[in-house]
């Protein structure tokens, strides 16, 4: 019993727990549109425990980027606000995606970014919307791909753009461009991306735009999904997953040897 405990105390003492430290910012965007204008204002309040730095909104409309006031750092519990306009006049009347990347850095500067989409109204009310998509969430380390799977409720064929938005640590590297989506049917695509610098363990919000025209108007689907990087390392190309679960399992067996050894003894 006595070689037991020593053996835990060992683990125990080995063992580390590291508490880091982190930067969430809770953005919201507001929008309306004033005659040909849209106006934009969005705000991110840093809820974590260290200071943010160079905080800059990146508000994207159709072919449209600006880039808003950089605020150097941004305190624990502080908001950042900023607003904008943009000339919408030149399009059609419907539903149109409004984009902003908010970017970051932490106290050494390393850069991260967090995306907020959502619709906004042209000259129309609410439009029914005939298609409806599902995003696989997907794991990669350096290369991955995402599935898009769109499903037409209408009863004619619909053609539909998609594109998929990603925070600047992650790169698409093949859109699949327009879908032509069958009546009452469905159809999948893949998005294949690549780990530009994001970290290993990080989680990233992406978004799946499906644009398409009917009746004249123009019509928005957004469909959410869930980007996870996580390191594939290897020992003589074993994985650690593989060596850990080895591990366990010698532990388990030399508990169980040890127990049944005390047990013999009494």
């Amino acid at each position: 019993m006595k070689r037991i405990l020593l053996f835990l105390f060992l683990i125990l003492a080995c063992s580390t727990q590291v508490f880091a430290s982190y930067i969430s910012l809770q953005t919201s965007v507001s929008s309306k549109v004033v005659g040909d204008v849209l106006q934009v204002t969005v705000s991110a309040v840093n809820k974590g425990d260290e200071s943010a730095y160079n905080v800059q909104a990146e508000v994207r409309v159709g072919g449209q980027k600006v880039l808003a006031e950089r605020l150097q750092e941004l305190e624990i519990g502080n908001t950042y606000k900023v607003s904008g306009s943009f000339n919408v006049g030149k399009i059609i009347p419907g539903q149109y995606p409004l984009i902003v990347v908010m970017h970051y850095a932490d106290a050494n500067m390393y850069p991260f970014s967090a995306l907020n989409c959502q619709i906004f109204l042209y000259k129309t009310k609410d439009l029914p919307n005939d298609i409806f998509g599902a995003v696989k969430s997907t794991n990669f380390w350096k290369n991955g791909k995402l599935k898009l799977t769109l499903k037409n409720l209408a009863d004619s064929t619909i053609n539909a753009a998609a594109n998929l938005i990603t925070p600047r640590e992650l790169t698409v590297e093949q859109v699949p461009g327009n879908i032509d989506l069958p009546a009452k049917g469905s159809k999948s695509v893949e998005f294949k991306l690549e780990n530009f610098s994001a970290l290993s363990g990080s989680s990233y919000q992406v978004f799946a735009i499906s644009e398409y025209e009917k009746d004249g108007r123009h019509i928005t689907t957004i469909t959410p999904g869930i980007v996870k990087i996580v390191e594939t390392q290897n020992i003589l190309g074993i994985s650690y997953i593989y060596l850990i679960a080895a591990l366990v399992v010698l532990v388990l067996i030399f508990l169980a040897y040890q127990l049944g050894a005390s047990f013999l003894k009494k």
